[in-house]
């Protein structure tokens, strides 16, 4: 395999990072959006990643392969004193990628992370039919914990998520 070097997002990242996101929303219908569904300008993207940068709960992480951002994940962190010990969780690997441990080796190295900012729960919602991603997280120590039903709309179809919760206590 290519040397994949992982690291957080800086701002200089923003075009590229927006570039990322509209290959990957048409790669799977399992992503907020899909091909060059994502619209939001350069500056909001510096502004979040800045932000997540910031934030003593949350990251962006990317991996990169040849210097071009191959995956993405990010911790999202709440703000409020009573929830701040929780994070969202979200990632995603360009198709030409998929199968080689990335997603694994990106988990892993977000966990950490995790652990570091002391954070004790990550969670995520993942369509029920993403059957890759579910053994994916459940290798990594997530569990279920519900079903949103009807939670997530592609090709006129609506679809359940299943969400899951990793605790970091354990």
């Amino acid at each position: 395999m290519e040397n994949i070097v992982i690291r957080e997002a800086e701002t200089d990242d923003a075009e590229e990072m927006i570039a990322y996101l509209n290959i990957v929303g048409g790669e799977s219908d399992n992503l907020m959006h899909g091909a060059d569904g994502f619209k939001a300008p350069v500056e909001a993207v510096k502004r979040r990643i800045q932000a997540q940068h910031d934030a003593a709960n949350s990251i962006i992480l990317i991996a990169l392969a040849g210097g071009k951002i191959i995956a993405r994940a990010e911790l999202d962190g709440y703000p409020g004193a009573r929830l701040r010990h929780n994070a969202k969780f979200s990632i995603s690997v360009r198709k030409d990628y998929w199968n080689r441990k990335i997603g694994t080796m990106l988990m892993t190295e977000i966990i950490e992370c995790a652990k570091k900012m002391k954070l004790h729960n990550i969670e995520l919602e993942v369509v029920a039919a993403n059957k890759a991603a579910i053994a994916l997280y459940h290798k990594m120590g997530f569990s279920d914990v519900g079903v949103y039903r009807n939670y997530w709309f592609a090709n006129d179809v609506y679809s359940d998520a299943i969400v899951m919760q990793k605790s970091l206590e354990d």
